[in-house]
């Protein structure tokens, strides 16, 4: 499995993540924050499949956009993924004819329209462009899934943004073959009631919220950092001392 966190600024070689999009196994995207502009024009038609963790806009921001700059190279529509709420927001916010076109009426080029909603059940297995994605619920201040992702060599868990849960890390635990997991750090301990209020991890809720994997044997990769508090909490996810525990590189391409 192969699996890029996309960038989300246009500054050469910046590890600054402000919106989110993974890529994995370069065909399927999980969530659309950087997606209309972090590939290049001719790969876009090749992304197919997207699955929105949630609605919030830094994980849809540019999905709009992608639709729009892949439509004259699709062959099939776009297939947006989400819990059913998720579906709801993007039809009502979105795609709505005044925020951006609607492209479920817009018919491509070959035929057929341009994107295609399907809605995931929390806890129910489905296969996407070759792969096995369960979605968890997670707390966050809106419907969220995270991600088991897996396939016939490895399995990566996304547990998009987050605060305190239990149910991800008990999956995580009992995944015999788990290679990875993809968790959002978003804020320094010092802003902890910010990161409670928002439903975010801080180095030290990430720490305790670790005790219930159990195990030790797992890639933990912090993403979600905010760009003003990037180094302050680089810093204390070292200070951790946790062997597991690093900062996923954006742009680089992990593979299990």
């Amino acid at each position: 499995m192969k699996v890029k966190l996309l960038p989300s600024s246009t500054e050469a070689e910046s590890q600054r993540q402000a919106l989110t999009t993974f890529l994995v196994n370069d065909g399927l995207a999980i969530d659309g924050g950087s997606i209309g502009f972090a590939l290049p024009p001719a790969q876009m038609p090749s992304i197919r499949h997207i699955v929105v963790t949630h609605a919030h806009s830094d994980h849809t921001a540019s999905l709009p956009i992608f639709v729009a700059e892949a439509f004259t190279g699709l062959e099939g529509p776009v297939n947006i993924y989400g819990l059913p709420e998720v579906v709801a927001a993007l039809r009502s916010f979105v795609f709505n004819d005044q925020i951006w076109p609607d492209f479920e009426k817009i018919e491509l080029p070959v035929g057929g329209p341009a994107i295609a909603f399907h809605s995931l059940e929390p806890r129910t297995m489905i296969e996407i462009s070759g792969l096995r994605l369960t979605p968890i619920p997670v707390n966050h201040i809106v419907p969220t899934a995270g991600l088991l992702v897996e396939d016939n060599g490895a399995s990566v868990i996304f547990t998009a943004d987050t605060y305190t849960t239990d149910e991800i890390w008990r999956v995580a635990k009992e995944c015999l073959a788990l290679n990875a997991i993809f968790v959002d750090v978003s804020y320094p301990n010092e802003l902890e009631s910010l990161a409670a209020a928002s439903r975010h991890f801080t180095p030290n809720s990430l720490a305790a919220d670790l005790k219930k994997l159990g195990r030790d044997d797992v890639e933990v990769y912090a993403v979600h950092i905010k760009p003003t508090n990037r180094e302050q909490v680089i810093t204390q996810l070292r200070e951790l001392q946790h062997p597991a525990v690093q900062v996923a590189e954006i742009g680089r391409t992990y593979e299990w």
